[in-house]
């Protein structure tokens, strides 16, 4: 796919959010901090998420909960990293019409603002979040519609990070863009699990390793 700067849909709700809720390889935080309502998470079985990696692959946590912050009013509080080498291919975690894309910066450059992305939005209007992309690393464009667990891109290191990994993050409707990722209500994160993997009661933890396993996909 070649270079392309923001391309974006008209959202069915539109707002914009500020300050990314992006630790990369953040700190050690509490396993679950008190603000984390662990029966809001889908339960497991039933769940309608799927890993953003590939079937047959498996990848540790480095960031979950450690992603809140009271300076963004906790926006980030869901938000997931997964270590990964740089060009990992990336997956729907649910199937949806690409609403944003980006993918013209380069990897390491460390600068706010030059995430490269993919944005897609779900049957409920909640919008997945797949970041630090890495150059020319989408493999779709705004407007498609995708199926779960199709390949979307490509991991990287662009943007604001400590390292190579994957940010992904469910937001509550969108899409939200630069400069204002997060601004309130939709830049809120929505709690998620993982009906591929191994069982976990209060989203995914810091520091275990998931492998994705075969699954079924969801009827569009």
């Amino acid at each position: 796919m070649t270079r392309m700067a923001i391309v974006v849909l008209a959202a069915a709700a539109t707002s914009s959010c500020s300050g990314m809720a992006d630790a990369g390889l953040g700190p050690t935080t509490p396993a679950v901090p008190e603000s984390v309502d662990c029966t809001r998470f889908p339960d497991v079985e039933s769940s309608p998420y799927v890993l953003p990696f590939a079937v047959g692959s498996r990848f540790a946590v480095s960031l979950t909960f450690g992603h809140y912050t009271p300076l963004n009013d906790g926006v980030g509080l869901y938000a997931i990293d997964f270590p990964m080498p740089i060009g990992t291919p990336v997956h729907a975690v649910r199937s949806g019409v690409v609403v944003a894309v980006e993918e013209k910066f380069s990897d390491d450059d460390r600068m706010e603002y030059h995430q490269n992305w993919v944005m897609v939005r779900h049957a409920d209007a909640t919008i997945a979040r797949y970041l630090h992309l890495t150059t020319n690393g989408a493999a779709v464009e705004a407007g498609d519609r995708i199926t779960q667990g199709q390949l979307i891109g490509f991991s990287g290191n662009s943007g604001p990070t400590t390292g190579p990994h994957l940010h992904f993050d469910v937001q509550t409707c969108g899409p939200n863009l630069p400069p204002g990722y997060n601004r309130l209500p939709c830049g809120m994160t929505v709690p998620v699990s993982f009906r591929n993997t191994e069982a976990h009661s209060c989203g995914l933890e810091r520091g275990r390793t998931y492998p994705a396993m075969p699954f079924v996909p969801e009827h569009r």
